[in-house]
């Protein structure tokens, strides 16, 4: 008799967490569907569309990471730096080591012409991931535009280091030594061109995050209906 009730008990308790945990399922659920909606509009260029599905994510989730992420990206695709920056801080409010999202800050930054915010959000992406070639690239451009050649030449040094084949680090590290020492430079050589800050790309086509099926409330109210009957027979 004790077990029969220790059975409805626990097939009570089963079903009640199944009952209360289905809303919250669907509601991320729901989240990861726009978000996985923004990446597909994003691979297609199609911006403002983007914006509007990561808006409903975060809208579901406010501690949707990634779709803070590529909201950002979406708003410096078109330009819209101002508003980058502030997805890049709430991406960054939820996960503080993510890299991409601290480069990308930083290049937000860059265009806006706010240097040494910029480079702060380089020294931030180094330190959290000292082999990412993006963060150190950037970083030279930010200390180039402050007229800081020794420190860039030594960033771009870093990026070629992990990168051999940066073909923007080896330019732009041309750029700083001639910067740095005029007399190298020819009046016959055309001018370089100003730095360009490199964008982490956001991630396209990333399968939905795996959820758990919400099968255990009818298996749950089954067994509490089964084991019902066995106590009533007692």
């Amino acid at each position: 008799m004790q077990i029969v009730h220790l059975i409805c008990l626990l097939c009570g308790i089963l079903l009640f967490a199944s009952l209360i945990g289905t809303p919250v399922t669907a509601a991320g659920q729901a989240a990861e569907d726009y978000y996985n909606q923004g990446i597909d509009y994003a691979s297609q260029q199609q911006y403002t569309h983007a914006i509007a599905s990561y808006d409903n994510a975060t809208r579901i989730n406010p501690e949707y990471t990634k779709a803070w992420y590529n909201r950002g990206n979406a708003l410096l695709y078109l330009g819209l730096l101002d508003d980058a920056v502030v997805s890049y801080d709430k991406a960054l409010g939820t996960n503080m080591n993510y890299t991409d999202a601290w480069v990308n800050r930083g290049v937000a930054l860059t265009r806006l012409d706010r240097f040494d915010e910029a480079l702060a959000s380089y020294d931030n992406a180094t330190r959290i991931n000292p082999e990412d070639p993006d963060a150190w690239y950037n970083r030279g451009n930010a200390l180039l535009y402050l007229d800081r050649y020794e420190e860039a030449i030594a960033s771009y040094d870093k990026a070629l280091m992990i990168n051999p084949g940066y073909i923007d680090a080896q330019q732009n590290r041309e750029v700083a030594q001639k910067q740095k020492n005029p007399e190298l430079s020819r009046p016959t050589v055309p001018q370089s061109l100003p730095p360009t800050p490199t964008m982490t790309l956001p991630p396209v086509g990333q399968k939905p995050t795996q959820k758990v099926p919400l099968m255990y409330a009818p298996f749950g109210a089954m067994a509490l209906w089964g084991a019902y009957s066995v106590w009533r027979r007692q």
